[in-house]
């Protein structure tokens, strides 16, 4: 039982790192918490939005950690596809945190539309490969428009833009 622990729970790089961005969304979603109600007078907080981010994250990371527990117990092995992500030189969460950092970074530069556009887009390619790149795109696009009305209409939340 205890090999199984450390070999299946914790043994496997894509586990502990799953494991440990799972800890770092819980760690996230208890200083949202924190933040005070998501909701007042039926109105949204600036709360609402860490809460639910937090919570969609915490959920996805432990789902992630799960199924790669499980194809690790299962000693399951996939063949990745040509040109798939998998097969890429870097692994997909070091290129992931490499976008984020490039996001973060050019954000105030570029304003929130065309780095948000270019980092969703980036972060569809990474993860689902480059096949239906046109739909992807214009699922960034909706993505970073509803972003956009989120904190702009509903949080009169200010985002930096190229344009002024």
């Amino acid at each position: 039982m205890s090999r199984f622990l450390s070999s299946s729970l914790f043994g496997s790089g894509a586990a502990r790192f799953h494991g440990v961005l799972g800890l770092l969304s819980l760690g996230y979603l208890i200083g949202a918490l924190a933040m005070g109600p998501p909701l007042e007078g039926g109105k949204l907080t600036p709360s609402f939005f860490p809460l639910l981010i937090g919570l969609l994250a915490t959920l996805l990371c432990g789902l992630q950690w799960g199924a790669t527990v499980r194809a690790g117990a299962s000693g399951a092995t996939v063949e990745a596809p040509a040109g798939s992500a998998e097969q890429r030189r870097f692994p997909p969460e070091l290129a992931l945190m490499l976008a984020t950092l490039v996001y973060v970074l050019v954000f105030q530069v570029l304003g929130y539309a065309l780095s948000t556009l270019a980092y969703v887009l980036t972060v569809m390619l990474l993860f689902s490969g480059r096949e239906k790149w046109p739909s992807k795109a214009a699922i960034a696009l909706a993505i970073t428009g509803a972003g956009y009305l989120l904190f702009n209409q509903i949080f009169n939340v200010r985002l930096p833009m190229l344009w002024g």
